[in-house]
């Protein structure tokens, strides 16, 4: 009889799911429309987002794409805005905000679209629009600048009254005359300072502290040199202590050197907009000597504000550039475009299948999985301006002239 029940109850269920399949046109995710799996698929075990890995909600057959419903917790930005049937209890996965209920045109305005188009599927075809889902890629930069191997009597000898003050203050540390104390620690945090400024890091600081042995290096031959090298402020995205160095030098042709940068300068140089840097560089049988000018290579990988080596990146071309504003199409289905603003970092390069290819890391204004278009967008563009869409809405990105601002005239 136990059987039996458990075996009836197992029908019952079967039952309930093959009818509410029935009813079930695919799954999507709140956060990423673009996703669509099918009932199939989702009885199969994907039932979670392959992007962001939230429950996949289902869209029924009687109840078009457009009856769902726009939510959002206030915040600028696609990654706050959801698509989905119900909200009710749930909160901004991005910034943790209530989400409420929203408008289309609230919603439209706060992810940045300044135009939609639709255009016909044989437009498309002929040509040959393109789009490919946004997703998150190592983004790297090859940078070329001169260096010169250190010669530093400078650096030398504040790095020699730092160990100085340092011992001092060891030996006074068991007295009973805090004043002096005191004017020794002072001592001490002064040519910290001191050092910082010349541009050493916290880190040789402290080694520094611990071993009390002066950068021999910074006036002699050694195993190990210093170089000291230029980037431009619009380059310091790419750099970062511990990335990896090639040094070439004119003197010694058919050979490379490797090193790793070790400190960044804290202070940039207002007359050159530079700040320098410094790589130590093996040197094992002594050929770089101090004073030489050298070329050095970095491979520079772009990380994201929190630290991230993967960032959401978008192809060089799915970008339009207004002069003003950056804009993107995105293929939003049903042969449906949207023209978004976008925040964008510097151009960067990535390997994709094996081949490498440019691209923009996005900052702001698009969501992973949303489809970009890549080809073709200028026609898309040009469409939504005879449209008269666009033109309302900010005059086009590429067939109107930007605003500029009032001349003065005498």
């Amino acid at each position: 009889m136990k059987y039996r029940i458990i075996i009836v109850i197992m029908l019952l269920a079967s039952i309930v799911t093959y009818a509410g399949a029935d009813d079930i046109e695919y799954y999507t995710c709140g956060m990423h429309p673009s996703v669509r799996v099918s009932p199939e698929e989702y009885d199969k075990g994907s039932v979670n987002c392959p992007i962001c890995n939230m429950k996949l909600i289902p869209v029924y057959k009687e109840e078009a794409e457009e009856s769902l419903n726009y939510y959002g917790c206030g915040m600028e930005g696609a990654e706050h805005v959801f698509l989905m049937k119900d909200a009710e209890g749930m909160t901004c996965p991005i910034c943790g905000m209530d989400l409420k209920k929203i408008s289309k045109a609230e919603a439209d305005s706060l992810k940045g679209v300044v135009s939609s188009v639709k255009i016909k599927g044989d437009q498309l075809r002929l040509a040959g629009v393109k789009a490919e889902p946004i997703g998150k890629l190592h983004l790297y930069k090859e940078l070329r600048t001169v260096g010169k191997v250190a010669y530093d009597p400078q650096l030398a000898i504040a790095e020699e009254e730092f160990i100085s003050a340092v011992r001092s203050l060891e030996k006074i540390s068991e007295g009973n005359i805090p004043e002096i104390k005191e004017r020794t620690a002072n001592l001490v945090e002064s040519s910290r300072r001191k050092l910082k400024l010349l541009g050493l890091s916290a880190e040789q600081i402290k080694e520094l502290e611990k071993t009390k042995k002066v950068h021999t290096n910074l006036i002699l031959p050694e195993k190990k040199m210093w170089i000291y090298g230029d980037i431009y402020e619009y380059e310091l995205a790419w750099i970062k202590v511990g990335e990896k160095v090639k040094v070439i030098a004119a003197g010694i042709p058919g050979e490379e050197f490797q090193g790793v940068i070790s400190s960044i300068d804290p202070v940039l140089n207002s007359k050159t907009r530079s700040i320098k840097f410094r790589a130590e560089v093996e040197n094992a049988d002594l050929k770089l000597k101090p004073g030489m000018y050298v070329d050095l290579v970095i491979m520079g990988m772009y990380m994201g504000a929190e630290g991230e080596h993967e960032v959401l990146a978008i192809p060089k071309s799915a970008v339009l550039d207004t002069g003003t504003r950056k804009i993107v199409w995105l293929e939003v289905g049903d042969g449906k475009y949207e023209g978004r603003l976008v925040v964008i970092g510097p151009e960067a390069r990535a390997l994709v299948d094996g081949r490498e290819r440019k691209f923009y890391p996005v900052l702001k204004g698009l969501v992973e999985g949303e489809l970009v278009v890549t080809k073709a967008n200028f026609l898309i563009d040009s469409q939504s301006q005879i449209s008269g869409v666009a033109a309302s809405a900010y005059g086009g990105s590429i067939g109107a002239e930007e605003k500029k601002p009032p001349v003065h005239q005498h």
